[in-house]
């Protein structure tokens, strides 16, 4: 691939490293802002001759003419070539994630390899220079801070990125130094200029490596959570960095293992180098945006940052997100779900005992190292409440636990309450609170009354709540389920009747903007006809989804008219790097969403996944033109950089299997997007033993036959399987 930025990063421990070939920098961010404090990463080829050649991560050199860059989900390589003399430099660097597994996960360092190889065969072929070998050298240029060698390697002392907390100090900046090593684990020798290297010589094998563990460690809280210091998630499992870096040398076979394990997923997959390319851009971003701590009680806080715009866990972002959560770390996801509840908001009108039987949750947490209380500027109800039914209907029907879902049942019904009463117009279309995720996109779409895309997915979460009363089996939840899923009745009634425009439906009932108020400023919108009401709009079956992979019922939406609108919207949205919001929002493109609606769309049987190429594109677009960067979810909102929404990707492999699980009924169902088919089945993974079903699908004489790996994995499910047929095991 054309070389590009890339971040290596932990999960919750915010210490990232964005390797930037471009501006010739790493940058190391640990706690603080992206993309962080740059480094010169010197990473050389000394030869005999005293000729120097580098990869590009230090201002001043000679570098290798031909780069080369591979991602994975673990990690990244980037790859020069000097052609003339023979010689490749390799730097690898692997970023230790696995599912599951905290310690591994959590802990803040990285195992970096740099290979120097020959790569002519011929005798005699080799140049004076290079036959007589050289050292292979790795130091860094932390700028102003002091760099010096210790017994196994170099340390050197930063006050991590601090822009974000001068702005939002939690405690003094003895609580940002991090001391940061850059651990031999090979044989290797330290100069007089402070720099790692290992002589090499081409006569004893064609290859040679020289490998380092770079860490970090916080000795104190970096992040208030309500108020109260939260130390990282790593100080439980590791007394200081020391231990880690005992841990992690002796443990390092076991560690590569698990993340080769991992790897394989998605190379394997017949999904393509886009999906997986993509795939690794998105983890390496999210993981980038991770926070996970630990209060004084002992109590864990988990939740995640919106890229450059810095709040905590907005609950439309991590609706998206969730994707990643049910098929790699459910608990990450339940513990986001028990935040939120703590964040429910009650509207000023009560009843009469003092406590409003509707209520809203706020959209996020907080924002840079402050959390506990929203930080976005407006709320977001309808979104919110829908958001949260429907990631708490999935996440219960996907894993068949209870639980959770029985203790915030009262809480969902008030969200419900909430949605109910917002439909001040009797149809079923809520016209208060609409403000939405779209936040870059026209009043229409953005927040009149009456948009479909809400009514749509208010329609999805309080459908999905009524079968989540039925699971909780009392006669008060029988008469609740009643409720909502009358309502629901109403408002699709109210969809087929007055939304359908011939070939798609309409982006809002409202025509006019009497009455609306821009949420940002405050400000009523100038009378006169709603623009781009009668819009086409990629949002309209977004609600959809969840109900889809957790193979909940459905309200009798009307199929087809779905089916057409997103074929047809997809026609009228249509840009170079996927769709736009709508067909008049020009070339304002949301990738997180064009994946969604294409997931949608495989449910239905149409094939939308090869649109993943269009969306890789862009991002390999600004992360070779631009300044440093990451995922980016917005092809013109600059404030959507390093953003984790792109972990919606891992939706791809269900979404192309037709994977529908439902662990409370025991059924899982399979229906194959293509005739030639493979992918992994992540959800259903024994990751501690290490072992992947895969749906395998391929075409017999007309006649698609499905095989499923590791099929006793699936003992516990009745296995269906629509326009295929099942092998026996």
């Amino acid at each position: 691939m054309l070389i590009q930025t890339d971040c290596a990063a932990t999960l919750g421990s915010q210490f990232n490293l964005v390797f930037d070939p471009h501006g010739k920098r790493v940058y190391q961010n640990s706690g603080g802002g992206y993309p962080g404090r740059p480094l010169e990463l010197n990473a050389s080829v000394e030869l005999s001759d005293g000729r120097e050649l580098s990869l590009p991560f230090k201002e001043a050199g000679v570098f290798f003419d031909d780069l080369e860059y591979f991602p994975s989900l673990t990690g990244f390589t980037y790859r020069g070539v000097r052609q003339d003399m023979g010689i490749e430099l390799a730097l690898s660097v692997r970023a230790p994630f696995y599912p599951h597994d905290a310690k591994l996960s959590t802990a803040p360092f990285y195992f970096l390899k740099l290979t120097v190889r020959y790569l002519q065969k011929e005798p005699g072929s080799m140049p004076e220079n290079v036959r007589d070998g050289g050292r292979l050298v790795m130091s860094l240029n932390p700028g102003k801070a002091e760099c010096r060698g210790i017994e196994d390697g170099l340390e050197y002392k930063l006050v991590s990125t601090s822009e974000l907390r001068e702005q939002d100090r939690v405690t003094d900046e003895k609580a940002y130094e991090t001391i940061s090593c850059l651990h031999g684990t090979d044989a290797f020798e330290v100069d007089e200029k402070n720099r790692i290297y290992i002589p090499f010589n081409f006569s004893d094998s064609d290859a040679q490596s020289l490998g380092v563990l770079w860490s970090a460690w916080h000795t104190r809280p970096v992040l208030e959570v309500k108020g109260e210091p939260a130390a990282f998630k790593y100080r439980e499992f590791f007394d200081s960095e020391p231990k880690m870096v005992e841990w992690a040398l002796e443990n390092r076979t076991g560690i590569e293992e698990k993340c080769n394990f991992l790897d394989v997923a998605y190379k394997n997959s017949s999904l393509g180098t886009a999906i997986s390319h993509f795939s690794a851009l998105a983890l390496h971003s999210f993981l980038a945006n991770t926070w996970w701590a630990t209060l004084e009680n002992g109590s864990d806080w988990f939740s995640v940052w919106e890229g450059t715009r810095y709040y905590h866990s907005g609950i439309d972002v991590e609706y998206n997100c969730a994707l990643f959560y049910l098929n790699l770390w459910p608990e990450l996801l339940d513990r986001l779900l028990c935040q939120w509840a703590e964040l429910e908001v009650e509207p000023k009108e009560k009843s009469e005992r003092g406590r409003s039987s509707a209520s809203f949750l706020c959209r996020d947490m907080g924002m840079k190292h402050r959390t506990g209380r929203q930080a976005y500027p407006h709320y977001m109800q309808i979104e919110a409440n829908a958001d949260y039914l429907l990631l708490m209907a999935a996440r219960t029907f996907f894993s068949g636990e209870l639980k959770l879902m029985r203790k915030y049942l009262p809480l969902c019904r008030r969200l419900a309450e909430f949605i109910i009463a917002s439909d001040k117009n009797g149809n079923g279309f809520p016209v208060a609170g609409t403000a939405n995720t779209i936040d870059d996109a026209g009043a229409a779409m953005q927040y009149s009354g009456a948009q479909t895309y809400l009514a749509v997915k208010a329609q999805a979460a309080l459908w999905a709540l009524g079968e989540l009363e039925e699971l909780a089996g009392k006669e008060a939840c029988k008469s609740g389920s009643e409720r909502w899923k009358a309502f629901v009745a109403k408002s699709v009634k109210t969809l087929c009747e007055n939304a359908w425009l011939k070939d798609h439906y309409a982006v809002s009932l409202s025509r006019s903007t009497e009455g609306m108020v821009n949420p940002h400023t405050g400000e009523q919108l100038p009378p006169g006809e709603l623009q781009g009401w009668d819009d086409y709009s990629i949002y309209t079956a977004n609600g959809l989804l969840y109900l889809f992979v957790a193979n909940i019922k459905m309200p009798r939406w009307n199929h087809m008219h779905l089916i057409l609108d997103m074929e047809t919207a997809d026609t009228a949205t249509r840009t170079e790097y996927g769709n736009a919001h709508a067909g008049r929002e020009g070339g304002n493109v949301r990738f997180s969403q064009n994946l969604w609606r294409d997931y949608v769309a495989a449910y239905y049987g149409v094939d939308f996944l090869g649109k993943v190429e269009e969306y890789r594109d862009y991002q390999q677009l600004t992360r070779v033109n631009s300044e440093p960067d990451m995922y980016r979810d917005s092809t013109v909102n600059e404030e959507h950089r390093f953003s984790p929404r792109g972990v919606a990707v891992f939706g791809a492999p269900m979404a192309a299997a037709g994977l529908r699980i439902n662990r409370v009924q025991e059924e899982l169902h399979l229906a194959p997007l293509r005739r030639t088919l493979r992918v992994p089945l992540l959800a259903l993974a024994d990751w501690k033993a290490m072992r992947m079903p895969w749906i395998i699908a391929d075409t017999r004489e007309g006649i698609t036959c499905v095989r499923i790996t590791e099929r006793d994995l699936l003992d516990k499910f009745k296995v269906y399987v629509i326009g295929a047929e099942l092998e026996d095991v």
